[in-house]
């Protein structure tokens, strides 16, 4: 899955080890993404793939999730349809 890559690249680029990033990993819960970490990920989401995923909702996303809605969200014509 593209996406799924391009995403572990994105947190691997932010400091986290690969072998943590299985796609079954919460964002919060599990890798302990900082407020910081969180605004650089959706920035680089919408940067990539136009797609504006609110990751400051209540639902921690798995990786797997994420990549599903970037997906998802990358395929709207306006780029905004990925928003939670």
């Amino acid at each position: 899955m593209a996406v799924m890559q391009e995403l572990q690249d994105i947190l691997t680029g932010l400091g986290f080890e690969p072998e943590l990033l299985s796609p079954d990993r919460r964002l919060r819960a599990e890798l302990a993404l900082s407020s910081a970490e969180t605004t650089e990920l959706g920035l680089e989401l919408e940067r990539r793939f136009g797609a504006r995923i609110d990751l400051w909702d209540a639902h921690d996303y798995t990786l797997a999730e994420l990549a599903a809605a970037v997906d998802e969200g990358s395929r709207t014509p306006t780029g905004d349809g990925g928003e939670r």
